[in-house]
């Protein structure tokens, strides 16, 4: 059995952790001021941009004439506004299977300042004719660049209409990387489906790729500018979903990419995270007042930007939002690495104790590595079959309408399903060896488990904290009465995967996946959007439980045979010679 006291003192830590998350409170940085007067933007005169926009190019797919029509049109637009810098960017891509040639055209406004501030909308429709999400889009930059045009500007503005946008980021790298002084842009806007008929918070969108927060100060005041121009609440994420986020860091729309080069940036979208479906997206559903709506927000909050002269405060780098008060990640980070200590400790010191008594012990670390190869077979034929091609490994973020599951779904699942069986029968899971007790074959699955969800932590601590209770299900497994029923310790097992099942399905909520969020899953996995490492410790995990509930199936092997009694004679069965252990002497014999 584990040494109780081991355990609990290893406790000691986490409730320390867990007082220094309930001290470190911060409260929620001021919005920036408002500018002292705001331009009206026209939403009509944008919606009437929007609808000759698509009665121009109706076919906008990357690369097409229509395509490049509009970007004449924008560059047009552009040339025209006084004392504006235009430039262009072409650059080689792909599009369903055909290589294509996009082009970015980029507007620069010199200010009194070189801290910059950029924005950016997404020209193209890879589907149907895309009047309320990209041609809204593009009218809108036109609106503001007009708009901000004709008044005098503090800071540098940048205008980008980007191709390749509305199926992944390309045209957003290739600006990211054409960029004189990347380092100066104070911050990033993406204006995403603008001209939707009604509107739908959130309207402030900061995911990124990675476990990292927006700045909580310019979230705030986006927000603010946002519930007042929409005459609607945009709520902020409560900490479910903000630990959720970025315990499974995926987001949608090209702010994902300026956020993984470094850049603040927020997208604002009237229509939540999740594209608007192409057949909801036609011309008669343009929404003037939408629209108003949409580029007022941006324009205010461009003004309240460049008349600010302090920086951004960005606040903790991760955080999770409670009321009106910010939890800064690294107390979280703090929490879940103690949650481990205890569990980790108290196994090492079982298996360390039992292989000081034989060092037979050691093969039970390679029993429980062993079960890693059954989730370990399903992670290799992912990449193998997006390899071959089954599995689409579209750029992330890609907008999900266009990678539905069809027929290769089933496929798919039906191939992994047949891998993790094969594994099954090659592995033989419930086998156990015959000369190891239940408490040493817990402990091995014990240190596999806790060394796994420890390496997660390296790379997502908020993962790791959602993943720490795996690591306690060994406990049951080594308690002094003997391990319970496989079927026992297998409920405990999936109990403790639920807090991270729960925030996978609060992620794929807030996408609007639903029942195809494991697909996405697998296509994010093919794509290393999810990477080959953090893939390898899930399987570390989930070999671990594997390995905490065969445990229990050696029980009766570790138990010596019961005889029958009184078969063995020693010391106290019987009094006279050799009762305690010595040859009775020998009798010498008479003559």
């Amino acid at each position: 059995m584990f040494d109780p006291r081991i355990y609990r003192a290893a406790l000691l830590p986490a409730i320390a952790a867990l007082a220094v998350v309930m001290f470190s409170f911060q409260p929620i940085p001021n919005p920036l001021p408002p500018p002292v007067a705001t331009p009206t933007f026209d939403g009509s005169e944008a919606a009437r941009t929007a609808r000759s926009i698509v009665s121009l190019a109706p076919d906008r797919t990357p690369g097409s004439e229509g395509d490049r029509a509009v970007a004449d049109l924008v560059e047009e637009r552009f040339t025209g506004i006084e004392g504006g810098q235009v430039s262009t960017q072409t650059f080689d891509s792909s599009f369903d299977g055909e290589d294509v040639t996009l082009e970015n055209v980029i507007l620069t406004l010199p200010g009194i300042s070189d801290r910059t501030i950029l924005v950016v909308a997404a020209r193209d429709a890879p589907e149907g004719t895309g009047a309320t999400t990209s041609a809204s889009a593009t009218s809108t930059l036109l609106g503001l660049a007009d708009d901000v045009g004709r008044s005098r500007r503090n800071k540098t503005m940048i205008f980008a209409s980007t191709d390749g946008g509305g199926d992944g980021t390309e045209g957003v790298e290739e600006l990211i990387g054409a960029l004189p002084q990347p380092e100066n842009v104070e911050a990033a806007f993406v204006v995403t489906q603008p001209g939707v008929p009604e509107p739908k918070a959130p309207f402030v969108i900061g995911a990124g790729s990675g476990p990292d927060s927006p700045s909580a100060q310019l979230v705030q005041t986006a927000r603010d500018i946002a519930t007042a121009k929409f005459a609607e609440r945009d709520p902020a994420p409560g900490p479910w979903v903000g630990l959720s986020r970025l315990a499974f860091p995926g987001g949608l729309g090209e702010q994902v990419a300026l956020r993984r080069a470094g850049i603040e940036a927020l997208g604002i979208s009237a229509h939540g995270e999740r594209p608007v479906p192409a057949a909801e997206a036609g011309p008669e559903a343009i929404s003037s007042e939408t629209l108003d709506a949409s580029g007022a927000t941006m324009l205010e909050l461009l003004l309240t930007l460049d008349h600010t002269d302090e920086p951004i405060d960005g606040g903790p780098d991760e955080y999770i939002r409670i009321g009106d008060n910010l939890v800064p990640g690294w107390t979280l980070s703090l929490l879940a690495v103690a949650l481990l200590l205890a569990p980790l400790l108290t196994a090492g010191d079982t298996w360390l104790r039992e292989h000081r008594n034989d060092w037979r012990v050691r093969k039970t670390l390679f029993w429980a590595g062993e079960r890693v190869l059954i989730p370990f077979a399903a992670l290799l034929l992912t990449y193998v079959l997006g390899f071959v091609g089954l599995i689409p490994d579209p750029a992330f973020p890609y907008d999900p309408a266009l990678h539905a599951p069809g027929a290769a779904g089933p496929v798919a699942f039906a191939a992994l399903a047949g891998a993790v069986a094969i594994a099954v029968l090659l592995v033989r899971p419930m086998r156990t060896p015959l000369d190891a007790e239940p408490q040493t074959l817990a402990a091995a699955a014990g240190l596999l488990t806790g060394l796994s969800v420890l390496c997660v932590w390296l790379i997502n601590p908020y993962l790791a904290l959602l993943l720490a209770p795996t690591a306690h299900v060994w406990l049951l497994a080594a308690r002094a009465a003997g391990p319970p029923s496989a079927v026992v310790l297998g409920i405990a097992g999936l109990v403790s995967l639920v807090p991270a099942l729960l925030a996978f399905a609060t992620w794929a909520d807030q996408l609007g996946l639903g029942l195809s969020a494991p697909w996405h899953l697998l296509l994010m996995i093919a794509d290393h959007e999810i990477g080959f490492l953090l893939g390898l410790f899930w399987c570390g995990v989930i070999g671990g439980l594997i390995a905490v509930v065969s445990s229990a199936g050696g029980i009766a092997r570790s138990l010596p045979p019961i005889g029958p009694r009184g078969s063995i004679r020693g010391a106290g069965s019987h009094a006279g010679p050799g009762a305690l252990g010595a040859r009775p002497p020998a009798v010498r014999r008479r003559d």
